[in-house]
């Protein structure tokens, strides 16, 4: 069984501006825009090269579980990190381990969203469980019926970001975490160190070319795990900087990162309040 980080979700409050902005910053164009009918919900999609990026915004009715769900976590917390969405190929395997594992989730459901010209469709199964079992954070495992129905968001500006390198939880009980990533998600924990210097325990669970970097540290909530920030590959951060800038984004000096072989900066603005880092990896 091969579980991967399908899609991120960032919850938006004004989709047309998010959608003009993240793609500012990621030098791309996006995906897909349109919409969940039933779900309330309205979204643009970036795709890169290891998964994509979802924005995601209530419809002015709101009236469907997305709608109503990002409409409270903007209300609580505002626009950014929202959740994460984890692709499997076979239902039936992945329901199979998870449960045997210990996860309550529930049986397949059906989904499909539309285009903004209602002509095109992608359709779905979902796979959920309650954010108890995931200790906060809003995730769910999903089949798509066509992977490829998705196409790579077309490249628009120099330097363009290319893939996610990582996105950050936050946790008080990195036990838990590796059970539901590690254990019951079936995703591998490619490295686990001490770090305080870093924050805490460090996770590192390694799937499509990408980590789930969990910080484990009892400074955090006692209660509920956060997802924090996102970290984006790019083939040259000088190129991407340099883009930036002269688009009127704001962002830091390009620094060495602190994992060798890399260097970042980090963006200040158009990344939709989410903390987010730019890398280059140098050496392999």
């Amino acid at each position: 069984m091969s579980t991967i980080v399908d899609h991120i979700i960032i919850a938006v409050s004004d989709l047309e501006t998010a959608t003009r902005d993240y793609a500012l910053m990621l030098g791309r164009d996006p995906s897909w825009q349109g919409s969940h009918p039933e779900y309330g919900s309205a979204n643009t999609l970036f795709k890169l090269d290891n998964t994509y990026l979802e924005l995601l915004a209530a419809t002015q009715s709101g009236s469907g579980w997305a709608g109503a769900r990002v409409q409270q976590h903007i209300a609580d917390k505002g626009q950014g990190l929202m959740g994460l969405v984890f692709g499997v190929e076979d239902s039936a395997s992945f329901l199979a381990h998870a449960r045997d594992a210990g996860l309550g989730v529930g049986d397949p459901q059906a989904g499909h969203g539309l285009d903004l010209d209602e002509d095109k469709k992608r359709s779905w199964q979902n796979m959920t469980w309650s954010e108890t079992e995931s200790r906060g954070i809003f995730s769910f495992a999903i089949r798509h019926d066509d992977p490829d129905a998705l196409k790579p968001a077309p490249i628009s500006g120099t330097g363009p970001c290319t893939a996610v390198d990582h996105v950050v939880v936050q946790t008080s009980d990195a036990a838990a975490a590796k059970n539901f990533y590690g254990t019951q998600l079936g995703i591998r924990l490619a490295l686990e160190q001490s770090r305080p210097d870093w924050g805490g325990e460090m996770l590192f669970f390694r799937s499509n070319h990408m980590s789930i970097e969990v910080i484990g540290s009892g400074k955090y909530d006692a209660e509920r795990d956060h997802l924090w920030g996102l970290a984006l590959k790019t083939d040259s951060v000088e190129t991407t900087h340099a883009r930036l800038l002269k688009s009127g984004v704001e962002v830091s000096e390009v620094r060495e990162g602190r994992k060798p072989g890399t260097r970042v900066c980090t963006v200040k603005s158009h990344c939709l309040d989410v903390p987010t880092l730019l890398v280059e990896h140098i050496t392999a």
